[in-house]
């Protein structure tokens, strides 16, 4: 159990089994294979920030409309796309289905960073920062065993991000239903900074039962395809970090 859900024990050795292989996965092919991800990731969100300041250099207010669009188109298809991954549970590793992700991504992440950074200016680089100091502290701490990951850890960070999940819907909900928002969590006081402060620490030792059930992978001779699967995994905590650090500097600095 990991508080990821692309690393649940058995839907992660079901996939795994799916599709036999003579070459195993390595933590290393993993890593190169999130690298991958993460850099398309970027250089896609660089291309599509510029195109909305382009557009708005020419028509003021037309980048910051189709920022709004692109967020919500890609933000609503990764959620449905997930949501499918997860819980069909596809037969090796749909590495098609993983590239439609990053592109959703780019287009949520791009739209919500571009509205962001002009509603708090330098926002953009600060969140990107913190996110990869994050995510170098998290591999740092994991790698040297000074938290030591296991069974009973990962079924505590499944508990961790169950909960927030479950606030996150109900949040969801009570807006759809009458407009409703729970109160504090979302403002820019002390218990809204305090909530956004405990969500970037769950997310950010997310990556500790990634990295775990990774190495597992490999020790247990999992088919190369399933690095992919891996480094999927790795790019959902990672952004999840990134979009709670955003949400957490813009109440800082509100």
């Amino acid at each position: 159990m990991s508080g990821n859900p692309v690393f649940n024990e058995r839907r992660f050795t079901t996939i795994a089994n799916s599709v036999p292989s003579n070459e195993v996965m390595t933590i290393e092919g993993a890593l190169q294979k999130a690298s991958i991800l993460f850099g398309a990731l970027l250089v896609g969100m660089l291309v599509m920030f510029g195109a909305y300041a382009g557009l708005d250099a020419s028509t003021p207010g037309a980048g910051m409309a189709l920022a709004g669009v692109a967020a919500t188109i890609g933000g609503i298809g990764a959620f449905i796309l997930v949501i499918g991954l997860v819980f069909v549970r596809p037969k090796g590793t749909p590495t098609f289905a993983m590239t439609a992700y990053v592109g959703l991504e780019i287009l949520f992440l791009s739209g919500f960073t571009y509205i962001m950074e002009l509603a708090y200016p330098g926002i953009a680089l600060q969140a990107g920062l913190v996110t990869a100091g994050i995510t170098g502290s998290m591999t740092m701490l994991y790698t040297s065993r000074v938290i030591r990951v296991g069974p009973r850890f990962n079924m505590v960070m499944a508990a961790l991000v169950s909960t927030v999940m479950f606030v996150y819907v109900g949040q969801f909900l009570l807006y759809l239903i009458g407009g409703v928002t729970i109160p504090f969590i979302h403002g820019s006081g002390l218990i809204g900074i305090g909530f956004s402060a405990i969500i970037v620490a769950i997310a950010s030792f997310t990556l500790l039962s990634d990295f775990y059930f990774i190495e597992m992978g490999a020790k247990q001779g999992f088919p190369k395809h399933m690095e992919w699967w891996a480094a999927f995994g790795l790019l959902m905590s990672v952004v999840w970090i990134y979009i709670e650090v955003l949400r957490l500097i813009s109440k800082l600095r509100d």
